[in-house]
């Protein structure tokens, strides 16, 4: 029963700010179900800012099972207050880095549902790019509620 109640919390904190965002109500709430019933696969924003690159090319030699990720708010972001950090914690060195965060359309439905203490899970798919010099990193990442 409480996972139903979570659900149906998530939808319509979710179904509010698509809402917000111009959706007709009627969309919002089906597109809502459909991100908290299935889960998502998202391409990581800021992969290239810092040292990420480097982070991601190290992270490429890890099988994805032997990872985990967390998804963190960060509403001191100066550019977003509803950033939300991806972070890849590496198991077998105790280690933990971020890659990047949520894009930023998401971030603003799924930073509400985080602060009302609604569980959302993410994992690695894969780290793709990188094929020639001068094609970057990025990571896939699996988000469900």
């Amino acid at each position: 029963m409480k996972q139903i109640t979570r659900m149906r919390k998530a939808v319509c904190i979710m179904a509010n700010e698509l809402k917000k965002a111009g959706y007709s109500l009627s969309q919002a709430f089906k597109t809502a179900w459909k991100r908290v019933k299935f889960s998502m696969t998202i391409r990581a924003a800021g992969t290239t800012f810092g040292n990420r690159q480097e982070r991601l090319s190290f992270l490429k030699q890890f099988n994805p099972g032997d990872l985990s990720v967390t998804l963190e708010r960060e509403p001191d972001n100066k550019y977003d207050n509803n950033a939300i950090q991806i972070v890849v914690h590496i198991h077998s060195l105790s280690r933990r880095t971020v890659i990047g965060y949520v894009p930023k359309e998401l971030a603003q439905e799924l930073a509400k549902v985080i602060d009302m203490g609604i569980q959302v899970k993410a994992s690695l798919m894969q780290v793709i790019g990188g094929y020639s010099y001068k094609e970057t990193l990025g990571a896939l990442i699996n988000i469900a509620i």
